[in-house]
């Protein structure tokens, strides 16, 4: 495995690191570099000799040209004594002029008081100055968008998606993810889910404008989406 100096000498990336840690329990984020496609592994480490019970918050910002993209893990684990344990894996596609902020919490489960955060920056003048870090408060993100797509055409047909996504007035409140899986030839099988439905998935080519088209038609389909579900809850109201 990549250390995360090894990570930033291939990328030509600067990087800030920042970690703190409190009874005996410290959080750990690590990376890993594959040819452009970021591996963060959070982790906690406990050096006590007594059995915690605690929840985790994982933050990932990412500043591209086409805007910033956000997702968030979390969940509640058990941690042994003197134990180092990965809590969660998620996989950022990065090009050199990206800029990317991850922020790791680590929470006692009965109080809610965070007992060990981690954050780390890759190109972070990218951001704007305010954007420095996670108001402990401001944890619950709405209004995500995730990409895990794997291709330069994947990676085109996000941008457009998220560049179009960023430009309409009203955001949908869940999270949106847009996935890709290999299929005949060249091409590769783009899907867009939300609320762990499809509701559009295509067949890419090499062919950028088509990938525009694309784009377009699967944020009109998320827009009708989004109509139908505000009509379900204003229904259910009445």
């Amino acid at each position: 495995m990549k250390t995360l100096l090894a990570v930033l000498s291939v990328l030509f990336l600067s990087t800030i690191f920042h970690a703190q840690t409190a009874e005996n329990v410290s959080g750990k984020i690590i990376t890993e570099n594959n040819e452009g496609q970021i591996k963060i592994k959070a982790a906690a480490i406990s050096s006590s000799q007594t059995f915690k019970d605690l929840n985790y918050i994982l933050i990932t910002l990412k500043k591209g040209k086409s805007g910033t993209s956000s997702n968030k893990q979390s969940g509640k684990f058990s941690l042994k004594p003197n134990e180092t344990r990965i809590l969660s894996e998620t996989n950022v596609n990065l090009a050199k002029s990206d800029g990317l902020k991850i922020f790791l919490f680590l929470k006692d489960e009965e109080s809610d008081r965070t007992v060990a955060k981690d954050s780390l920056e890759i190109n972070a003048g990218q951001f704007t100055a305010e954007v420095t870090f996670i108001p402990e408060k401001d944890l619950e993100l709405s209004g995500l968008t995730i990409d895990e797509t794997k291709t330069r055409m994947g990676q085109l047909f996000y941008e457009s998606f998220f560049k179009k996504y960023n430009q309409i007035p009203e955001k949908y409140d869940g999270t949106v993810i847009i996935t890709e899986l290999p299929s005949f030839g060249r091409n590769s099988r783009i899907t867009v889910t939300v609320d762990d439905l499809v509701i559009y998935s295509f067949l890419s080519k090499p062919d950028e404008e088509a990938l525009e088209e694309e784009a377009e038609s699967a944020l009109n389909y998320l827009a009708d989406y989004n109509a139908n579900q505000n009509l379900r809850e204003k229904e259910f109201k009445y």
